[in-house]
């Protein structure tokens, strides 16, 4: 997963207030940082998903990515890249 950069995110979010671009919305200057933090958790759940099968014996890995398109109030739409299990559970 790619590095979230809040110095980038930040002068990026100062500049666009300062020109006028709105905080919420597809293209507003909050998506990015709310785009990372859903897929920060989705990750998270997984590892801790992978890591509860491991504990009960069962075989279960990461296997490759899926994009889902997220609609959300605030963000407006965005996709997501997350990481699937095998198993798909």
């Amino acid at each position: 997963q790619e590095e979230f950069d809040f110095e980038s995110f930040k002068n990026e979010t100062i500049a666009g207030l300062y020109s006028g671009k709105k905080m919420t919305g597809t293209d507003g200057i909050l998506s990015p940082m709310v785009k990372h933090f859903l897929e920060s958790m989705m990750c998270g759940e997984l590892e801790h998903h992978l890591a509860q099968d491991k504990l009960n014996e069962q075989i279960n890995r990461k296997n490759g990515k899926t994009k889902k398109t997220v609609r959300s109030l605030s963000a407006g739409s965005f996709e997501l890249e997350t990481d699937r299990d095998r198993l798909g559970t």
